[in-house]
């Protein structure tokens, strides 16, 4: 078989692929590129070019910049890497573990929003054998972004364990051995024989993660609406605001094109971070 012969049947193989990822992924992207630079107002089926004017209005919208500060607030919170521990019973313990993946992220929220219930929530129901009065947490401007954290971060922890205890269960036992006889601690260990077996297992993570924590939206809708005020409307969820409630598809494009950037850069910096010292490793 000869190589044009080659890289016409591959060319053949990739068609199905990009048909699909052409449909679903860079046909819409590319019309809501081009519709963020219109005036669309859902009602009225009319169009008109205003050029980067939706751009510079979500820019000088304070409730841009508050979005924007609460998805960083939770991104940080909800960001977290995982360490091997040796705990007894740990077959049983990571099947526990693993079970919140079996759940939707909309099931998950309604789950915690019932456990922190104010009145007969399980949380505050426990808080009270001990005689602490626990506070309205969905609620409360000073918890209801810490009740979407914990429900994030429930769903969520099976993925980490899983990739990084691969991870683990790959790293070679001959430099853990001699790491032990040169009587390295366990946090020397870590840090110079575990972690760089790890490094392109954190950073995976870590991108997964910062994408699905930057544009959470279904814990939000579920247990908070956004609320109490706006104190956990998040970049996505201010996005559905402004197309769904305010029907400004125009102005809710740019809002999407700014959030690619935005995340894109928050990638970029995970993996400058990541690979400054040995940028040609990668």
């Amino acid at each position: 078989m000869t190589s044009r012969q080659q890289r016409r049947d591959r060319l053949i193989f990739l068609v199905p692929s990009m048909t699909v990822l052409t449909v679903i992924l860079f046909y819409p992207l590319a019309y809501s590129i081009g519709l963020s630079f219109y005036n669309y107002y859902l009602p009225v089926p009319r169009t008109s070019f205003v050029g980067l004017d939706n751009f510079r209005f979500i820019l000088g919208d304070y409730a841009f910049w508050e979005a924007l500060g609460v998805t960083a607030r939770f991104t940080a919170a909800a960001v977290a890497l995982l360490l091997d521990s040796r705990i007894p019973c740990r077959r049983f313990v990571n099947i526990v573990v693993l079970l919140p993946m079996a759940i939707t992220p909309a099931v998950a929220g309604l789950l915690i929003r019932w456990m922190f219930e104010s009145n007969w929530g399980l949380v505050n129901y426990f808080l009270s054998l001990v005689g602490v009065q626990g506070p309205g947490w969905t609620g409360d401007p000073a918890w209801a972004l810490w009740s979407i954290v914990f429900a994030d971060v429930s769903q969520n922890t099976p993925f980490v364990i899983l990739v990084i205890y691969a991870g683990l269960q790959s790293v070679p036992t001959e430099p853990l051995e001699a790491a032990m006889v040169d009587g390295a601690s366990r946090v020397q260990t870590l840090t110079h024989v575990v972690y760089p077996f790890l490094r392109p297992l954190v950073l995976f993570v870590l991108i997964i993660r910062s994408m699905d924590a930057f544009r959470i939206f279904d814990q939000v809708f579920v247990m908070t609406g956004g609320g109490p005020g706006t104190t956990t409307q998040t970049i996505t969820f201010y996005n559905y605001v402004m197309a769904f409630r305010m029907l400004r598809m125009g102005r809710a494009s740019a809002l999407g094109v700014i959030t690619l950037l935005i995340l894109s850069a928050v990638i970029g910096v995970w993996i400058y971070l990541l690979y400054r010292r040995e940028r040609g490793e990668w």
